[in-house]
């Protein structure tokens, strides 16, 4: 099996609502490098685990699941959630997807690899994406309008960043070689918007125009 160059990693706990919608997101990835895909059921208790296993069944050398028999997330282990696939993963660069986001489009990792590819200099990167709201089944775009003004794509740097909420992590793509464990430790709640600071810290960030997922 050859090393994969991107690990998508996907947090799950009860999103049997939504689990096959993001796994088929993965799926529909057409990409020419090799990707793993790495996903942590944290003791779902919805059917959850049961749909994931019948995709690892379908796709042995592909799908890649952890499978908790107790709540880590209820054991006060909210901070090290994501690090159980970031531990594990192999890629040189990781693709997040919690399990109730999805992806829309198909050349998503492509687009996005081949940027990071080209432009070491910058650690992570992101697209537009839609969100529902599953008590009126509404769809409302993104906050990004702004801030691209009409371009295919814009830096984020710390001070955008914080100006406005303008990117979802289901849209993340970075560099694992600058994710460090360390950064989880600095606080009592470690959330993405800690994460995300850090990664914009090591390196520059960039926004595409493209939509491609929903939160």
């Amino acid at each position: 099996m050859r090393t994969p160059l991107v690990s998508i990693c996907c947090i799950a706990y009860n999103h049997a609502q939504f689990i096959r919608k993001c796994l088929d997101g993965f799926l529909l990835q057409q990409t020419d490098f090799p990707i793993e895909i790495l996903i942590h059921d944290d003791c779902s208790t919805d059917g959850t685990t049961e749909i994931i296993r019948e995709y690892e069944a379908k796709y042995p050398d592909l799908i890649f699941p952890l499978y908790e028999e107790e709540n880590q997330y209820q054991q006060g282990k909210s901070a090290e959630i994501d690090f159980y696939n970031y531990r594990r993963a192999r890629g040189k660069y990781i693709a997040y997807c919690e399990g109730d986001d999805y992806w829309t489009d198909p050349l998503k990792l492509q687009k996005q690899v081949d940027f990071m590819e080209a432009n070491p200099e910058y650690s992570v990167c992101w697209h537009r994406s839609k969100q529902f709201f599953v008590e009126n089944g509404e769809y409302i775009e993104d906050k990004c309008t702004a801030v691209l003004k009409g371009k295919d794509g814009v830096d984020i740097d710390l001070n955008t960043y914080f100006s406005q909420w303008y990117t979802q992590p289901l849209t993340m793509v970075f560099r694992r070689e600058v994710l460090d464990e360390s950064w989880r430790k600095q606080y009592k709640l470690y959330r993405d918007e800690h994460e995300l600071y850090h990664l914009l810290k090591k390196g520059k960030g960039y926004l595409f125009a493209f939509e491609g997922g929903v939160y």
